[in-house]
């Protein structure tokens, strides 16, 4: 069967740019291996800046609304920040995906969810020849043809692999569980997520509180997985949670984008975490998610129109709009590993800086304006990450080795 575009991956950003070009007058064919509703590893943090990118209200499947952080430095003692607007919603995975892939449904995308996809064959690559369906997809079903094809089929999809793109980007890995509480969450945990630093190296430990149990993780750079689990085990007991009560417990891979690397070749693309776009300091990928599917989705519709050759456009407007706000925040990220203490001290008393911490979480302010506030001090800012990378790098260099031997 023929449609113009079709969309690999029912996640935030595939659901995203089904639904747009849907609404944009396309036909549409979204898959996704995974029989709907399904779970997937996930935090489930909405932050105010990844729901205004959404023009879809997600309300009916936020589980809680987060006023302010409790922080703590290697598991040491933690203090409380709050704000007085909401910072993030809480939701699942599983019912915002559904939700979300419901609504793309509805705006005329079909969405055939259980069907993985085998095989992906795009005969247009830098060829001279015309062809009005140059998509083929086979999968466990059968075979499809389009006009453009979407991959957004996450960090371990076959999209990237099979089109021969995100070939360049660094991976963090994390490893997360529940806290069941038949009883409700109690009241410190109802408003406040937990946020751990200097614990883990590039990442950080959290409790994301939900309707009915607590989700707990850790999160690292890959090279510091075999951390991963004995670093959740002190983060229960630190919270005074059993280990061996947590259930769901999973671990998924947080790749980030290299600057330039190709997410985009002839009439196909990948968007979400199929690119690489997480946000390198809070590991979140909802934001990016949302607003790559969307700069695909308009990309698609110009090619659909004739106005555009293929998905390059898209990379561009990437390039452009999206990662020189990733590349600032991977910045941040390593002075913040680099120094996780006066990171701390600054969010503990300087109200100055948690405002700024609260106006990026809610999307009223960028990275890039968060550097541009700083002024002079924004050149110490580059100078210092650079030095911090060239550090991690020495100690993954000294470590590769090791890590050799241990896998």
């Amino acid at each position: 069967m023929n449609y113009d575009a079709i969309v690999i991956g029912a996640g935030p950003a595939g659901s995203t740019a089904a639904r747009l070009l849907a609404v944009g007058g396309a036909s549409v064919l979204m898959l996704d291996k995974h029989g709907f509703p399904r779970d997937k590893p996930c935090g489930g943090g909405v932050t105010l800046r990844a729901a205004a990118v959404q023009d879809v209200d997600i309300s009916p499947v936020v589980e809680r609304a987060i006023y302010g952080a409790r922080f703590s430095l290697r598991l040491g003692q933690a203090f409380d920040r709050r704000y007085r607007e909401p910072l993030s919603y809480m939701t699942q995975r599983r019912r915002l995906d559904q939700f979300l892939a419901e609504r793309a449904a509805e705006a005329g995308a079909a969405f055939h969810d259980d069907e993985a996809v085998r095989e992906i064959d795009v005969s247009t690559f830098g060829g001279s020849g015309f062809n009005l369906t140059p998509v083929t997809v086979r999968t466990s079903r059968g075979a499809y043809a389009g006009r453009v094809l979407i991959g957004a089929d996450g960090a371990n999809g076959v999209s990237a692999r099979a089109l021969g793109l995100r070939r360049d980007y660094e991976e963090a890995v994390a490893l997360e569980g529940n806290v069941d509480l038949p009883a409700g969450i109690p009241d410190g945990w109802r408003e406040h997520v937990a946020l751990d630093l200097g614990g883990l190296a590039g990442g950080y430990g959290w409790v994301f509180p939900k309707g009915d149990h607590l989700n707990v993780g850790v999160g690292a750079w890959k090279y510091a997985g075999f951390t991963l689990r004995p670093k959740l085990a002190e983060l229960c007991r630190r919270y005074g949670f059993d280990v061996d009560a947590l259930t769901n417990v999973r671990g998924h891979h947080l790749p980030v984008r290299v600057p330039g690397s190709p997410i985009a070749r002839g009439p196909a693309a990948v968007v979400g975490d199929a690119a690489g776009l997480v946000d390198p300091l809070s590991g979140e990928g909802i934001h990016m998610a949302f607003a790559s599917g969307r700069l695909a989705a308009e990309q698609a519709l110009r090619v659909l129109a004739g106005d555009a050759p293929g998905m390059s456009g898209y990379q561009r407007a990437v390039d452009r709009g999206l990662q020189p706000e990733l590349t600032v925040s991977r910045k941040l990220q390593e002075l913040l590993n680099f120094a996780p203490p006066p990171y701390l001290a600054l969010m503990r008393r300087s109200e100055m800086f948690w405002r700024y911490f609260c106006h990026i979480i809610r999307g009223e302010m960028t990275y890039l304006d968060f550097t541009r506030r700083i002024g002079p001090l924004r050149l110490a800012v580059d100078f210092c990450a650079a030095a911090a990378e060239r550090r991690r790098l020495t100690r993954v260099r000294a470590l590769s080795p090791l890590l050799r031997g241990r896998a």
